[in-house]
């Protein structure tokens, strides 16, 4: 699915997902406050989390289409937000 896409076709995928992702941020930064790791690195991570889990289910051969693979991205991409949460939470209990 990412490997098909043309140039220009990725970049307004990667930037419609970013701003996305950023509106939703600032409303988890209000949730989740010492918890999170501040607007813009939320952004990022839900971000990478959202294109790793649509290519990660390519290289092993699931092909999606357009539905199924938002959904699939937005599981890997707060699926990711969410052991990072869980990472730094331990880590500050630990210390």
């Amino acid at each position: 699915m990412l490997t098909r896409l043309d140039t220009t076709w990725l970049i307004f995928a990667i930037a419609a997902v970013a701003m996305l992702a950023y509106l939703f941020s600032t409303a988890l930064q209000g949730a989740l406050r010492d918890a999170g790791f501040g607007v813009v690195t939320n952004a990022a991570i839900i971000t990478a989390g959202f294109f790793a889990a649509i290519y990660a289910a390519n290289s092993y051969g699931t092909r999606f289409d357009l539905m199924s693979g938002i959904f699939a991205g937005l599981a890997g991409a707060f699926v990711l937000l969410l052991m990072l949460v869980l990472l730094k939470a331990a880590l500050g209990r630990l210390t």
